[in-house]
């Protein structure tokens, strides 16, 4: 009997994406599996369709259908606890297994028992329907690195948030059971999880761990995608470098993300992402955050004759303090550039080699 792989799976709301998923697992080339299921609390027919798939499904799967919490690493925990199996993997229900590199990488775990975990550094991102756009996430910096050691996995960590993508690569479970696996008090989950992970294996360098560059998963691109919410993402890094990196300086990558949600909005948005928490206050000893700031304050002009400001992807604008309207803003030359090379190709995930 070959070792037991627990692939634990969490939805919300991603009715339009589960048969995808499912098939993908059904593909891979291996016979003991078993899959976990954590249903957050969706609204969209999500169960009703996930217990006619279970029906006639190739591996045993646990559903776990309850009341939404929105926690992430509460959620992936409690399939966690449900898992038996050697190994783990975690994927969400709207992205779909390379299947064959996917199980290229179980082969390389269960044949070299000192690995803690084999990961991708690559990803490939796909549309609704299913097309890749290679343009997107884009390219991740641990490609640059050869042969990454724990100080650069942390490195990037800390000044790029991200490492690697958790979905797609597979860890020992019981590494995951002893570093008690993601943090409920939390609002990120991947970054915390590989961090916990690399923080362990610091200290326990009987471990050996690969990274390949062949995408084991491709991600899912929509318009509910968690990492459109500016403010989550904020509070998610802020909330991470102010428990795991609290006596460093906050990098860049952050500074730069906090500017360009700042930039243009109305003086309470900014207000919610400054005082968020203790890291984001920290952003106020900035020279560029004050200037943004600054810019952001209504003048009199601002406040009673015109104003234009951000609101999502729209622009806002005020006349006279009271009349207001919103509009799309439309580039012309990023019309045209998109139109002359586009970045979503005609390829289906199901074509990619």
């Amino acid at each position: 009997m070959q070792p037991l792989l627990s692939i634990c799976c969490l939805g919300y709301n991603h009715a339009n994406y589960l048969t995808d998923n499912l098939e993908s697992i059904s593909r891979l080339n291996y016979p003991n599996i078993e899959v976990i299921v954590v249903d957050d609390g969706s609204s969209d027919q999500s169960v009703e369709l996930l217990n006619d798939l279970i029906t006639n499904f190739k591996y045993p799967i646990k559903l776990i259908a309850q009341q939404n919490t929105g926690n992430i690493g509460l959620n992936f925990n409690n399939a966690i606890k449900h898992a038996n199996g050697e190994y783990i993997t975690f994927i969400s229900l709207d992205d779909v297994f390379n299947s064959k590199i996917f199980t290229n990488f179980l082969e390389i775990i269960i044949e070299d028992k000192s690995l803690a975990f084999v990961s991708s550094s690559k990803a490939i991102s796909i549309n609704n329907l299913g097309y890749i756009d290679f343009d997107k996430p884009g390219k991740l910096p641990i490609e640059d690195i050869s042969n990454p050691n724990i100080d650069d996995l942390l490195e990037l960590e800390y000044k790029d948030f991200g490492a690697f993508y958790i979905q797609g690569a597979i860890f020992r479970k019981d590494l995951i059971d002893k570093i008690n696996g993601f943090d409920e008090d939390m609002t990120g989950d991947d970054i915390v999880l590989r961090t916990k992970i690399f923080l362990f294996l610091k200290d326990h360098p009987e471990y050996n761990y690969k990274i390949i560059h062949k995408p084991s998963v491709f991600y899912r691109l929509h318009d509910t995608n968690i990492h459109k919410n500016s403010i989550r993402q904020i509070k998610i890094i802020s909330e991470y470098l102010g428990k795991y990196w609290p006596n460093k300086p906050l990098p860049q990558t952050f500074i730069d993300w906090s500017l360009h949600s700042i930039k243009n909005r109305e003086i309470a948005y900014v207000e919610k992402i400054i005082y968020l928490n203790p890291t984001t206050k920290r952003l106020m000893d900035l020279e560029s955050i004050q200037k943004a700031i600054n810019k952001t304050k209504p003048s009199f002009i601002k406040k009673y004759i015109f104003n234009k400001t951000r609101v999502q992807n729209d622009k806002k604008i005020t006349i006279l303090g009271f009349l207001s309207f919103s509009y799309t803003s439309l580039n012309l030359f990023k019309i045209i550039f998109k139109t002359q090379k586009p970045t979503q190709t005609n390829i289906h995930y199901h074509e990619y080699k």
